[in-house]
């Protein structure tokens, strides 16, 4: 599942700009439209509603570096799927899509992150799980991208499937799902393993380059990013095999209903206009006539 990029972002400026407004936007939207966005453009109390508007920023985690997810160009710019979740919330509450203070955080980092305050949203290609619904004082807000875990192997050891793997040593990152699993996965088929555990995705396919193991286990999402990285990206396959469900989604803290309404209806917003196949080319002229109106 993919988003467009910047038609999303600007749906949700649109939102920012009119919290408030609901006169002029019951005029200019369609009712069913109009329902999606209610929730986001009432204004809120919610605590970390006011600290985001105190401070000017939203303080969004993000990955130390996953392409298509969230990673830097060359000119030093955030960019990918969960980049643009952040810069819709930021639109959606501060009604400006680059009012955002990127914080990139290894899979051991992110949860800390989140509960001490240190950020206010977690956008990081996470796992959304019940341990971390029910136990860890956090709320997913949604689903962005659905996922599986897979493996990475050298094409030149001629592996077909993930069972051909008894034995093997396996690259993988501290602090995700993906040990978890690997361990459910070679237990249930009497299959033995060794693992080379990293803090972070680049550290990881390091590894696997320099041949520390004999494969990379992640989300596939991740390892079709991370083969794109090796000198000779042909040299690896990715299997076929897909041993576990993966829905990834933004995160906010437990008991701030408020704050967790907005980033929520801000997902639900991007896959409507996805859906609807509404673009920022389609929003230029309604937002030009709608900022005369509302100022």
């Amino acid at each position: 599942m993919a988003f467009s990029t910047y038609m999303n972002v600007d749906l949700c400026i649109l939102i920012g700009k009119l919290n408030n407004k609901f006169i002029i936007m019951q005029k200019l939207l369609k009712p069913v439209t109009l329902s999606l966005l209610t929730v986001i453009s009432l204004q809120t109390k919610a605590d970390t509603l006011s600290n985001v508007q105190a401070k000017g920023t939203l303080n969004c985690g993000v990955s130390t570096g996953l392409v298509g997810f969230s990673s830097t160009d060359s000119a030093g710019k955030w960019k990918g799927l969960d980049v643009d979740m952040c810069r819709a919330v930021a639109a959606a509450t501060l009604g400006d899509a680059n009012k955002v203070k990127f914080v990139p955080l290894t899979n051991k980092e992110r949860f800390i992150a989140l509960q001490s305050g240190e950020i206010d949203l977690l956008s990081r290609n996470t796992t959304w799980t019940i341990t971390r619904d029910a136990s860890m004082g956090m709320n997913f807000a949604g689903v962005n991208y659905y996922d599986g875990q897979g493996f990475m192997v050298n094409k030149s050891l001629g592996i077909k499937s993930a069972k051909e793997l008894d034995g093997a040593t396996f690259c993988l990152q501290a602090g995700t799902t993906t040990e978890l699993t690997l361990a459910d996965y070679f237990r249930s088929n009497h299959m033995n393993y060794k693992i080379a555990i990293s803090d972070t995705a680049a550290q990881a396919i390091k590894g696997f380059a320099a041949g520390r193991c004999d494969a990379l286990t992640s989300d596939q999402s991740q390892l079709y990013a991370l083969k794109t990285t090796l000198k000779n990206p042909s040299s690896a396959i990715i299997l076929k095999d897909v041993i576990s469900k993966e829905p990834l989604g933004p995160v906010v803290r437990q008991g701030d209903d408020k704050w967790f309404n907005i980033v929520k209806w801000s997902l639900n917003v991007m896959i409507s206009a996805e859906e609807m196949g509404i673009t920022s080319k389609m929003l230029i002229k309604p937002l030009k006539i709608l900022k005369h109106l509302v100022y």
